[in-house]
């Protein structure tokens, strides 16, 4: 008998550990009664890549790309890995290339321009790791045919003042250890902000309030009419400016807003769309990853819900695959989100100092 009791109780455990294994990123109830009227993705084929390190759609943890990805599936869109042996597959309805680390080679840039020329989409996200900087082959035929770049800069502005004691050079061993450096004050920068200032004329961002950005790069538009015209479509504050040194400012907490080498102070664009309708292309840039991650923008409460703390990012990341597969934007509803254990950004058009709880 009690072995009989153990085999049912191991059973037991078992499916229990299954149904675990299986639960899905998002509740599925919930999930349907979200998505029940929105356009279908049904027969579109997404591509995402993943050669270069990029953010994975396979990825559940903070980092990952999953509940993005998710809303697509349940929204009917078929998702594909693109591997990059046989160039672009003639099949592909949109790219998604979300902040590669490693360089794109130069064949993979030939094989994306002949892409977009033949009217291909493409979702391009980027940040201040990114390889995908104004040098980068891809960013540089973007701007120089279609008018629009990510700029090797990170989008702050200045907070409360601090006193830095940085630590002396180091010395050889038996040698006089080196007097260390005078103190010196410099700001503490704000990176992680919300902003109301939208272009809410565009499909993408019509009907948002306001969006959160947990550290973008600005984007160098040119919206002069031409054959590819560009738009502008989510600004930062009037008060942020590029920090193009900000690796330094992490190593040693010293800072200077520098005119000419810092890009200048004014509400700067973080995210655009263009089009061609000539060749039918379109393009959609975001200067911030953690804009599209689990643990960023498309963070729920409770984990594995609906409930987006930030739903316009959610709204905003599902309108732009709309918008580049030219197809209706969906008109989504998410439930109220539960309480966090951990600090969020309150969204309103205010910068919120990183590590500063919100209220």
């Amino acid at each position: 008998m009690r072995q009989k009791i153990l085999v049912m109780l191991g059973g037991l455990i078992i499916v229990v550990m299954v149904l675990a294994v299986s639960a899905p990123p998002v509740s599925r109830v919930q999930a349907d009664n979200v998505l029940q009227d929105a356009p279908r993705l049904d027969g579109y084929h997404i591509y995402f890549t993943e050669a270069a390190r990029e953010a994975s759609r396979f990825d559940r943890s903070d980092e990952g790309l999953s509940r993005f990805a998710g809303l697509l599936e349940m929204l009917g869109a078929d998702l594909y890995t693109l591997e990059w042996r046989d160039g672009i597959p003639p099949d592909a309805d949109l790219i998604v290339i979300p902040s590669p680390v490693s360089a794109l080679s130069a064949e993979q840039t030939a094989w994306l321009w002949v892409y977009l020329q033949e009217g291909g989409r493409l979702f391009v996200i980027t940040n201040e790791t990114s390889s995908l900087t104004p040098r980068a082959s891809l960013f540089s035929l973007m701007w120089t045919d279609l008018g629009i770049q990510a700029r090797d800069d990170l989008v702050v502005t200045e907070g409360e003042m601090r006193t830095i004691q940085l630590e002396p050079e180091p010395v050889d061993e038996g040698e006089p250890t080196n007097t260390p450096p005078p103190p010196f004050d410099a700001p503490l920068l704000i990176e992680q902000f919300v902003t109301a200032d939208l272009n809410t004329a565009h499909p993408i961002t019509a009907g948002l309030e306001s969006l959160v950005f947990f550290g973008s790069r600005s984007l160098e538009i040119d919206e002069v009419p031409s054959e590819s015209q560009v738009t502008s479509l989510v600004f930062s504050g009037p008060e942020f400016y590029g920090e193009s040194d900000y690796k330094d400012y992490q190593k040693t907490g010293a800072v200077e807003y520098n005119i000419g080498d810092d890009t200048a102070r004014a509400p700067l664009p973080v995210a655009a769309a263009l089009q061609n309708n000539t060749l039918g292309m379109r393009v959609v840039v975001l200067g911030d990853l953690d804009f599209a991650l689990n643990g960023g923008g498309l963070a729920t409460s409770p984990a594995y819900s609906a409930s987006f703390l930030y739903p316009d990012n959610a709204r905003f990341m599902i309108n732009a695959v709309a918008w580049l597969l030219d197809t209706p934007p969906a008109p989504l509803t998410f439930p109220t989100p539960g309480p966090t254990a951990t600090a969020t950004v309150t969204p309103t058009p205010t910068p919120v100092p990183e590590g500063e709880a919100a209220e």
